[in-house]
């Protein structure tokens, strides 16, 4: 049986503005892609600190960990291991 290999870590993680228009898209009911390998973005919800993060349902790659108010969306910190990038 071979290993699979993670993808290889981006170089920087997916941008506000990024993470803006997936998280309207996903609001809106549609099945966000993860820009690595395509498979569908799941929403982790940290319920205790009120903050969200996109993870790839195939390779586990990560946003960082953000809130959605009135004021918008505010970027809270970065996942450990794998960050997405692109959208």
């Amino acid at each position: 049986m071979a290993l699979r290999r993670p993808p290889p870590a981006p170089a920087a993680p997916l941008g506000s503005d990024q993470l803006r228009t997936v998280w309207n898209g996903f609001r809106s009911g549609d099945v966000v892609p993860c820009p690595l390998d395509r498979a569908p973005l799941a929403l982790t919800v940290d319920a205790s600190a009120g903050m969200y993060r996109f993870v790839c349902t195939q390779c586990g790659a990560a946003s960082v960990w953000f809130e959605s108010g009135p004021g918008g969306i505010r970027v809270r910190g970065h996942p450990h291991g794998h960050r997405l990038r692109g959208a």
